[in-house]
């Protein structure tokens, strides 16, 4: 019998019978299992071990923030993400980890973005030149290729190839696809490898990486400077050394911004018109508060955060995340051995009646008392970890909504959208109607 006291939860022939449940809809799988056995659960994890999922916010804080120095990330994301994207942020643990934390953090520092908001709203401008207007208006291609030209933009501040940008794109869509297919079905891994998925994804992932290398010796040879994230990384130098990073780290950490700063971010926009097009009232209070404002005040403008964070908290664009434990660990009468998986789901906990009020509803001013809600909400994971570019996105959201609401009119259609739940919610079937708006039409 186990010396360790796990949360309740499914036996090993349950755990295998569920996870053909979780292939299919993970999201209402997770949610009826806290239903069945309460915030925190387990699954067996192989032969003898076991996984704890939970949606407790005090025990995510504990994982991580209290006691963050005993929990790494998983394999799941260190080998079966990193082995296509590399070494970076998202992707690496323990003392490599802390040493990037601390050379790219200045970066991100909310100054630093400040810089970057004329090439935000310059991005913005010319997407909604050509924004497509109609009755029903496919909304979520057109977020996720405006989120992805704001962090090409950013990044680089010069023109690449349409083509280019198509490839790149394609790529982090297609590798999310993949590994969480290769994560969900882990008794096919082995045909994955002998098949030749495993070597096609790769020769995608070098394919960009060949891309992105051009661009940064380009940049290097040039000798000119440039207000962009990529001067921020090839300028950035080891406090120990006095050195920058190699080709190969820079490239890591430009996929992982491209992973991070693109998906995420035109998910939770698309969602977020969504909602707003779904509830006039708030959408004309935004409009009415939101006429005449600077850029700087817009980006820090109370309820237009209110509403990117409630728009966050019904769809958060990181639903689930996961730690492993370097040591054996306890947790509110809960103890569990070494190599023990925690995954965090957010989503649950977001939609939690036990910690809001209607949880199912749409009501941005709860969080125009934030204070209130942050040990309870997660939309950029917490601790240590906390997303590095958590200021960038919240910028770039509050940015294009008041540019868009001012030019545009948002009405709902008869069609539903679905959650198709990968690294990322991601939103299908996201149908508006968008038309110009009366003020925002010269």
């Amino acid at each position: 019998m186990s010396r360790y006291h796990y949360p309740p939860g499914y036996s090993f022939f349950g755990t295998y019978q569920r996870a053909l449940k979780v292939v299919k809809s993970p999201l209402e799988t997770m949610m009826e299992s806290v239903d069945r056995f309460g915030e925190s659960y387990s699954v067996a994890d192989g032969f003898s071990g076991r996984m704890i999922l939970t949606q407790d916010p005090e025990f995510i804080d504990y994982v991580l923030r209290r006691n963050h120095r005993n929990y790494n990330k998983s394999r799941m994301v260190t080998q079966k993400l990193g082995r296509f994207i590399g070494n970076g942020l998202l992707t690496s643990n323990g003392a490599y980890w802390l040493r990037q934390r601390r050379l790219i953090q200045p970066g991100f520092h909310p100054q630093k973005i400040k810089d970057l908001y004329v090439i935000m709203q310059a991005t913005i401008d010319r997407f909604l030149e050509q924004f497509p207007a109609g009755d029903h208006v496919d909304i979520y291609p057109l977020m996720n290729r405006l989120a992805f030209d704001v962090v090409v933009n950013t990044l680089f501040d010069i023109d690449l190839p349409a083509d280019t940008i198509a490839e790149l794109s394609r790529f982090i869509s297609e590798i999310q696809e993949f590994v969480i297919t290769d994560i969900r079905q882990p008794y096919n891994s082995w045909w994955f490898e002998v098949s030749g998925r495993v070597a096609a994804v790769q020769r995608k992932a070098e394919r960009v990486r060949e891309i992105l290398r051009g661009v940064v010796r380009e940049r290097k040879a040039s000798g000119r400077r440039y207000n962009d994230l990529l001067d921020m990384l090839l300028d950035a130098r080891y406090e120990d050394t006095g050195e920058g990073m190699t080709e190969e780290q820079i490239l890591d950490e430009i996929v992982i911004l491209f992973i991070a700063g693109h998906e995420t971010t035109g998910n939770s926009l698309a969602w977020t018109l969504y909602l707003l097009a779904t509830h006039r009232d708030e959408l004309e209070t935004l409009r009415e508060e939101t006429l005449d404002l600077s850029t700087s005040d817009t980006v820090a403008h109370p309820r237009l955060q209110a509403v990117i964070n409630e728009s966050m908290r019904l769809y958060p664009p990181a639903w689930v995340s996961d730690r492993v434990s370097i040591e054996d660990d306890s947790f509110n009468g809960f103890t569990y051995p070494a190599g023990t998986i925690i995954a965090l789901f957010y989503y649950g906990l977001h939609r939690s009646a036990k910690y809001w009020e209607e949880p199912l509803s749409f009501r941005p001013e709860r969080f125009l008392r934030q204070k209130e809600n942050t040990r309870i909400f997660f939309p950029f994971g917490g601790g240590p970890r906390l997303c590095i570019g958590n200021n960038f996105a919240m910028a770039e959201m509050a940015l294009f909504l008041r540019s868009f609401i001012r030019k545009f009119e948002l009405q709902p259609t008869d069609t539903t959208p679905r959650i198709r739940p990968l690294v990322t919610l991601r939103p299908e079937g996201i149908y508006l109607g968008v038309h110009p708006h009366g003020r925002g039409k010269s």
